[in-house]
Parts: C-alpha cells; structure tokens; sequence
C-alpha cells in the first residue's frame, strides 16, 4: 500500500512541475507592461536587440485576409516579442556549452487581451541538466523573470 501511496505521490509531483514557460499576467496594456520591462532590462544590462509587432506584422503581410475567420481566433488585441541578451551570461554559457546558446539571447512574448497582458518566456532551466551551461543557464532565468516581476512594481 505505502509503494502504491508513493507511486501516486510522485506521478502527482511529475505532473504538478512547474511549465516550461514562464507565464505571468498584468491588468495593465501591453504597451505599458513593455515601456515598463524595457526601463527594467536596461536597469539590469538586459540588451533589448530586437522588437516586433506580431500581430501587426501579420496584417501588414495580409494574413487577416488571407485567414479570414480563423485569423487569430483567439481574440488577441497585441502580440509583441523581444529577444535581449546579457553579454556576461552570452559568454558564460558559450564557454561552457556553445550548443546552450539556443536560450541565450532570450525571447520573450507579450499578448494582451480584454486588457491583460500575459508575459511569457521559455525557460533556461528546460535545458538538459547535464550541460555545463545549465547553471548559468538558471541563473540567467532568475535575472530575466525577476526583471520581469520587478519592471511591474515601476511606477
């Protein structure tokens, strides 16, 4: 009974762990959760190196047209995504598992909805545990999601 008791225990654990991607949500618009989290990652040498304006993007390429009714179906009113870099953590994991630089430079999405933005970031830490990057790797995860949670406390 007591390995039954644990074999459930441990499949709930399993199943209960944490995503893969980072997620966390803001009753606020887009584009101040972004204006926000760009004054953050400057503040902690976070590199913003590129934008986008997904969804507009797709419109300017005519793929409302060309979907139609199941363009965005969803019912997103933005989708924004960034990639930064921190060139201290870049070098470190380059050193230690060039393979590693598939999480560095990060990528972050931004979508919003009646209102709320949700963040979302795939995590470094998904990265196999046996790289020699790995702990760099959490180490640049816990820089970037706590910028994130910090850019919203900004006033």
């Amino acid at each position: 009974m007591k390995k039954i008791l644990l074999v459930c225990l441990l499949s709930l654990a399993v199943w209960a762990s944490e995503s893969n991607v980072y997620k966390v949500s803001y009753n606020s618009s887009v584009d101040k959760v972004l204006e926000n989290m760009l004054a953050k990652f400057k503040e902690e040498k976070l590199v913003v190196v590129w934008q986008l304006d997904i969804l507009e993007e797709f419109k300017t390429k005519g793929l409302d047209k060309k979907f139609g009714k199941n363009f965005n179906t969803a019912g997103l009113s933005a989708v924004r995504t960034l990639v930064a870099c921190n060139g201290k953590f870049g070098n470190d994991i380059i050193n230690a598992d060039a393979d590693m630089m598939a999480y560095c430079p990060i990528r972050i999405t931004l979508t919003e909805k009646d209102g709320v933005t949700t963040v979302l970031y795939v995590r470094p830490s998904s990265a196999p545990r046996d790289s020699k990057a790995y702990q760099a790797l959490v180490q640049l995860e816990k820089k970037v999601t706590k910028a994130i949670e910090d850019s919203m406390e900004m006033e």
